[in-house]
Order: structure tokens, then sequence, then C-alpha cells
């Protein structure tokens, strides 16, 4: 990846960030972002569904899969 020098880290060079979410939230994101969860320390149960989305004519429309 092509990237300039970081001098000072703000919320537009950040190669992380942090998204705090409640019960019921849905959280969507591409595929390819690099992403992961902190593990669960508590006696409570943790349900994580994910699934993959394709939308109709997504290839012809916007952008031909890479595979």
């Amino acid at each position: 990846m092509i990237r300039p020098p970081v001098v000072e880290l703000t919320a537009e060079n950040t190669d992380q960030v942090v998204v705090k979410v409640t019960n019921g939230t849905l959280l969507m994101f591409p595929s390819y972002l690099e992403h992961s969860v902190d593990a669960n320390v508590n006696a409570e149960e943790r349900i994580s569904v994910s699934f993959n989305v394709m939308f109709s004519s997504f290839a012809e429309q916007l952008s031909k899969p890479l595979w």
C-alpha cells in the first residue's frame, strides 16, 4: 500500500477504528476489510452471526468480482 508518512494520527489517516456496539446492532462492512473482535471475557454468552451479501446485478452495475 502506498501511504505517505504519518506525522500525527487523525480520524482521516488511522489504520484502526474501534466501533462500540450494543445489543441488536447490525454492523456491515466489506469482507476484504481486516477485522477482529476482542475475546469475550465475561460469563455472558455472545452470539455473532456472519453472512455474505451480493446485491442483484452487482457485477453488471457496480463492480465485477475479482474471482
